[in-house]
């Protein structure tokens, strides 16, 4: 299966990048990305690295699109210890001009996210990261309730839509797990 992507945009491809793993949906309610079965998913995670990623701009959206499938199937691929990933950031996939977005198991798209208000004290979070498949969950410090700002794709995926959200729990984590990739960090020291 492959993510869509509108008419308009499918038109402007030149043929090479019409045969890329993508098409285009007239139709679609929402951002299409479906779960592929016979493709080496692994292949397509970097090495960790501290490049802090680039803000995503509107001549950006064709990449997002591009690789938002790959990161998608990311988060159901077994690597190492992990049986998959609450979510991956485009640096995981990207260390020559990562973007500033992620993509969570539930299809949440989150395009330069930020932190906005956050709780004064931090709580323990036992974590992992398909970056280290072989290293070990640990125990990191998190906000448990944070206020975030970024942006989504709209139903066509051609536009960005800022969005604010109130997040807690295992939600507010993973948006702070996913910002220190973007940040160039991790978990562990590398």
């Amino acid at each position: 299966m492959k993510p869509h992507i509108t008419k308009e945009q499918f038109d402007e491809l030149s043929k090479d990048e019409k045969e890329k793993p993508y098409k285009y949906s007239s139709n679609s309610k929402d951002i299409k990305i479906k779960e592929e079965e016979k493709v080496d998913f692994l292949k397509y995670y970097v090495k960790p690295h501290k490049k802090i990623s680039r803000e995503v701009e509107k001549n950006d959206l064709y990449i997002v699109l591009k690789d938002l499938h790959i990161m998608y199937n990311l988060c159901f691929t077994q690597r190492g210890k992990f049986g998959g990933a609450m979510a991956v950031a485009h640096s995981q996939i990207n260390d020559k001009d990562p973007l500033r977005f992620f993509i969570t198991k539930d299809k949440k798209i989150v395009i330069n996210p930020i932190i906005t208000r956050h709780t004064n004290h931090t709580v323990d979070s036992l974590e992992g990261c398909l970056s280290f498949p072989d290293n070990s969950m640990i125990v990191v410090q998190r906000w448990n309730k944070c206020e975030v700002k970024y942006f989504t794709l709209d139903k066509d995926g051609n536009k960005l839509v800022e969005v604010f959200e109130k997040l807690n729990g295992t939600e507010a984590k993973v948006f702070q797990h996913e910002l220190e990739h973007l940040d160039g960090s991790a978990i562990y020291e590398f």
